[in-house]
């Protein structure tokens, strides 16, 4: 399980607990007339436990975006360095035994890239795809980063 799937399910666990203590609490403060310290105090530890849960799921979210993107470059780059490897261009057999993806998944990463500009899409004389690397691949690249902001 990946880090942001973990802070971001333990954060609505904590968010929940927090919510229910606070709910809690705001019923014992109004009701219950003698105990307003206590139950004020109650109260604002319920709130300080909420605003965690919260602040994990906001993190957990950020985290998921930033390890999305590392997913995307890695796969990138050892698409390309496969592709170099094996004279410039590259099965999709080749891309599910070093990235571990099936090979509808591998197909549909492999088809980004190609929309993306770094590698063309050809046919063997067997008729399996074939990926060569594009000769704007260079570019593409440098584009890439550009728009990532650097």
């Amino acid at each position: 399980m990946r880090t942001s799937n973990i802070l971001t399910i333990g954060g609505a666990f904590v968010a929940i607990l927090g919510g229910a203590f606070s709910l809690l609490m705001v019923k014992a403060f109004v009701s219950d007339k003698g105990q307003g310290f206590v139950d004020l105090s109650g109260l604002v530890v319920g709130g300080i436990v909420l605003a965690v849960g919260l602040a994990l799921i906001a993190v957990g979210r950020k985290r998921a975006r930033v390890e999305a993107e590392n997913d995307e470059r890695n796969f990138s780059d050892m698409a390309m360095a496969l592709a170099r490897k094996n004279g410039g261009q590259v099965q999709v057999d080749a891309v599910c035994k070093a990235s571990g993806l099936t090979k509808d998944e591998a197909t549909a990463r492999m088809r980004e890239l190609t929309g993306r500009g770094l590698f063309d899409l050809d046919f063997d004389p067997n008729g399996q795809m074939v990926w060569k690397v594009s000769p704007d691949a260079g570019r593409a690249q440098l584009a890439e980063m550009g728009g990532r902001g650097g």
